[in-house]
């Protein structure tokens, strides 16, 4: 091996892993703001999902979580949040940061449930997220 394809290949290697260990995590935000306790991801559940009512189409099908919709999914993906168990992470300063880079049509929503979906998720618990969401309207407790 020539070299020229030993140095590609260790910068290659290097990239990767800074992305992978820093790239996705803080995504720009202060590292104070973003993650709680860390959520292990699991493989997901599709039947059991199915059982329970969601179409889930992969990990990254944020828009299950009610008060998500394809904007919002959107927005969180390009801030470095693309699954359930990332999104479980965050802490409420965390997804206020990124609903405030979206602009103004984004500070209405509320985050303050997203979390606890996104771990219910995460864990295969869509029966224990069905009931959650039964209680939910927008994602708000209801009062």
């Amino acid at each position: 091996m020539s070299l020229g394809i030993a140095l590609f290949l260790l910068g290659a290697l290097a990239g990767w892993f800074a992305y992978r260990h820093f790239g996705r995590r803080y995504s720009g935000m202060a590292a104070s703001t973003q993650v709680r306790t860390p959520v292990e991801p699991e493989a997901l559940d599709y039947a059991a999902a199915r059982a329970a009512g969601f179409v889930v189409c992969g990990a990254d099908n944020l828009e299950v979580i009610e008060g998500i919709g394809p904007r919002i999914a959107q927005l969180l993906r390009q801030n470095g949040v693309s699954s359930f168990a990332e999104l479980a992470t965050m802490s409420q300063p965390a997804l206020r940061a990124v609903l405030e880079k979206g602009g103004p049509r984004f500070r209405i929503a509320n985050p303050g449930t997203w979390p606890e979906q996104a771990a219910l998720a995460a864990a295969n618990r869509w029966e224990d997220l069905r009931a959650l969401q039964d209680e939910l309207h927008g994602g708000v407790r209801r009062a």
